[in-house]
């Protein structure tokens, strides 16, 4: 999904017991300059809704710039039930931009 606005977008659910990689595209805004991603992407996770305490817990391992260098992934897991949380992505860029976005999310408990 590539960012229109700087505002952040919802991506669909997953449950507690799944691990996905989630990511935000970052082409619109460096295709008319011709940049790239570039460094080390940094990755917070917080709470809009529910009773996380420990938010960062479902950041597994280290994000990733994707190969063609237009989108930042972090793999998600766990996490609590009914619990919407909000994903901020920042990278530098090879221009020494740094750009930042966020999505939000909810985190389902399996019946």
């Amino acid at each position: 999904m590539a960012i229109d606005a700087l505002q952040p977008m919802y991506q669909d659910s997953q449950f507690t017991t799944e691990s996905l990689v989630r990511g935000i595209d970052f082409t619109n805004i460096l295709t008319p300059t011709g940049d790239s991603l570039s460094g080390t992407p940094t990755v917070t996770a917080s709470v809009l809704y529910g009773a996380d305490t420990s938010p960062q817990n479902i950041l597994s391992g280290s994000p990733l710039i994707s190969s063609g260098k237009t989108q930042v992934l972090q793999r998600i897991s766990g996490g609590v039930g009914g619990t919407t949380y909000l994903l901020t992505m920042t990278c530098s860029t090879a221009q020494g931009n740094t750009l930042t976005a966020q999505v939000f999310f909810e985190i389902k408990s399996t019946i």
